[in-house]
């Protein structure tokens, strides 16, 4: 009999630590929930959906124009990304708000350097696409950190801005930046061109020459807010067409009231060749040259920088 009582007893005591470390567990393993639904959240992108840091402290950006000047504006400064392929640089406004150089790892979607973006040490890589076109890219990095894709249209630099300010939670800093531009289109309407009068976008390369599209290129969509448009000749093009390669005797399809050259470094000669060309001159329009890594692509700082430069124009 007593040793069923010292058994009973036991057996109680065992159930009540049982009891006691389950509930301690149970616990732990709330406050542990707890923990990390504070830590990190699901982003929605163009590729799916992503468990991201609520305050990722080490980004790294697989665009180095478009998509890098959205996430720096928003005052997030990243440790590494590419250099833009086309212009060779960070475009000035980028390069004018970067605390420190971020780790070089590489100069195009298709040339990143893995080891580098590792070695980096990312806790959220940024990446932009076009439809499907990044996908392989996104499975190579997505293992290294969390990764989250821009649905990107050159054109479409406002829908840029706004998602990626969803990755970082600034949706509210997002609308003052494009509130910022919308005030500086207003009050730039005393330099909007006159009623009917037209503008060329040209692209001067040291090989070719080429015009932005209305419907489609970065630089147009901001100065189509300030009134100008494309002469008729042209095509207005789409986000899958920047661009239209103008041979040299058809030079006439730049035909334009105001035409802005964006000049390529190292273009020089290509620029003095097309400024003395009869063709080119027998056009009448007034002419601006703006270098292309200033205004080609970018985000809302470039936007502004541009509508601030439109008094060039003569509009």
């Amino acid at each position: 009999m007593k040793f069923g009582e010292r058994g009973g007893r036991l057996g109680v005591a065992a159930a009540s630590c049982i009891v006691a470390f389950a509930v301690t567990a149970c616990s732990a393993d709330a406050s542990s929930t707890q923990e990390n639904t504070g830590d990190v959240r699901t982003a929605q992108h163009a590729f799916g959906e992503t468990s991201i840091p609520v305050d990722p402290q080490r980004v790294a950006v697989l665009d180095g124009d478009r998509t890098l000047e959205a996430v720096v504006a928003l005052g997030v400064q990243p440790v590494a990304a590419v250099k833009p392929p086309l212009t060779g640089d960070y475009a000035p406004v980028v390069r004018a708000r970067l605390a420190a150089e971020p780790v070089d790892i590489g100069s195009a979607d298709s040339d990143i350097d893995i080891e580098a973006l590792t070695a980096a040490g990312p806790d959220l890589i940024v990446m932009r696409t076009e439809g499907e076109d990044g996908r392989a890219l996104f499975d190579r990095v997505a293992p290294i950190a969390p990764t989250v894709v821009v649905d990107y249209a050159p054109a479409s630099w406002q829908s840029t801005l706004e998602q990626v300010a969803e990755f970082f939670g600034q949706q509210d800093t997002a609308e003052n930046l494009l509130a910022d531009y919308r005030r500086t289109v207003d009050e730039s309407q005393a330099r909007a061109p006159r009623e009917g009068s037209t503008l060329t976008i040209a692209r001067v390369r040291a090989d070719s020459l080429r015009y932005m599209t209305q419907d489609g290129s970065f630089p147009y969509s901001v100065l189509a807010d300030l009134g100008y448009r494309a002469p008729a000749q042209q095509d207005r093009g789409s986000d899958a067409m920047q661009t239209v390669d103008v041979s040299p005797e058809l030079i006439d399809v730049m035909d334009a009231d105001d035409i802005v050259l964006l000049t390529d470094a190292g273009t020089e000669d290509a620029v003095a060749q097309l400024r003395q060309n009869p063709l080119f001159t027998g056009l009448g329009a007034r002419v601006t040259e703006l270098p292309s890594k200033d205004y080609l692509f970018g985000n809302v700082l470039t936007a502004q920088a541009l509508v601030e430069t439109a008094s060039e124009l003569g509009g």
